[in-house]
């Protein structure tokens, strides 16, 4: 992810803008690019973000507004607690864009759904409550915390929409968690947003996204790209073990090379099997 000048830089910015300036404030920083100017693509399923007061933690509530529910979905940025809990742009496009595309799901809803590397849990959430399913929120073991705090809060509004949400501990490439989060169900669908940035975890997540994604599984993922060799690196070996196609694509904001893109992974065929 970014350097920790750029993310304080971001979190400054989201604390300081108005609910309907999210795309001003990740613009003010070269790294990140967010755009919500293809509203057709979700016209009745709005994303909005506001600030909360300051606290100790500089803790942040962000809403994300849903036709279904009478309130929005709530969940709690705390930004200097590092990237796992922080909202990224790619998780507004993810939840932005898979509820109004019912052909990119295998399926129709309601889904079980794994979400690998969660952080806040946004893009989880959000889905769960807006196709509806039953979401499982993964992250490491330090932001689960905070991940299961935004479950418990919009848990309510999760009922009323016929979904759920819990909430497990996946660090990538782990075969023994892997296995535990399999047994407890299977999944229609995976989700990701903004997780190819340490080019050290690429091979644990190409390993757990070969785990989990198989058969009729799919594979979403909402991402922007920031450095070369480590997307280059991750992009290549994906395509060994999936067919990968792109979806939808946000255009940059200026000052920003790109802007979060969408892709759709599924299991390549094994040859000779239909």
């Amino acid at each position: 992810m970014a350097a920790a000048t750029a993310a304080d830089s971001v979190a400054d910015a989201l604390a300081s803008t108005a609910v309907d300036s999210v795309a001003d404030a990740l613009a003010s920083t070269a790294i990140f690019a967010y755009s919500d100017s293809d509203d057709l693509l979700l016209p009745n399923f709005l994303a909005s973000t506001a600030a909360a007061p300051s606290s100790p933690l500089h803790a942040q509530l962000h809403h994300f507004h849903i036709p279904s529910l009478p309130s929005p979905i709530t969940v709690r940025a705390l930004p200097s607690r590092g990237i796992s809990f922080q909202l990224w742009p790619s998780a507004a496009t993810l939840l932005r864009v898979l509820p109004a595309s019912p052909r990119l799901l295998p399926r129709a809803p309601p889904l079980s759904v794994l979400e690998l590397g969660s952080g806040t849990g946004a893009a989880g959430l959000a889905l769960a409550a807006a196709l509806p399913a039953r979401a499982v929120l993964s992250d490491l073991p330090d932001a689960l915390p905070n991940l299961r705090h935004n479950a418990d809060l919009n848990a309510h509004l999760l009922a009323a929409a016929g979904a759920a949400a819990s909430v497990v501990p996946l660090p990538w490439g782990d075969a023994a968690a892997m296995e535990e989060v399999a047994a407890a169900a299977p999944f229609d669908v995976v989700v990701a947003s903004d997780v190819v940035y340490y080019e050290a975890l690429v091979d644990p997540l190409i390993e757990t996204l070969r785990f989990f994604v198989k058969g009729d599984v799919v594979f979403l993922m909402a991402h922007m790209r920031r450095w070369k060799r480590t997307d280059n690196k991750f992009f290549a070996k994906a395509r060994k073990a999936f067919d990968v196609e792109v979806v939808h694509e946000d255009p940059p904001l200026e000052g920003c090379r790109h802007g979060p893109v969408v892709y759709r992974f599924t299991a390549k065929k094994q040859q000779g099997k239909k």
